[in-house]
């Protein structure tokens, strides 16, 4: 018997970055990645959290502490 089961993923655009967001095995996963060249790339574009909503939180807050600079 074969299980089906679906991924949850979705994006969010966040002053010009992209916040891909998805399941991963021990939670959530949120992936930052800039939309244009002229945007600082983060050194961790990574962040695991425990629910979705904390991993975009986090990638909003770091996606802040580049653009302060």
């Amino acid at each position: 018997m074969l299980t089906s089961f679906t991924i949850a993923t979705f994006t969010v655009l966040y002053r010009g970055y992209d916040i891909e967001v998805s399941r991963a095995p021990s939670g959530w996963r949120a992936g930052v990645y800039p939309r244009s060249a002229d945007l600082p790339i983060l050194r961790r574009c990574e962040i695991q959290a425990g629910d979705q909503d904390e991993a975009v939180i986090e990638a909003i807050d770091r996606v802040d502490g580049v653009l302060r600079l």
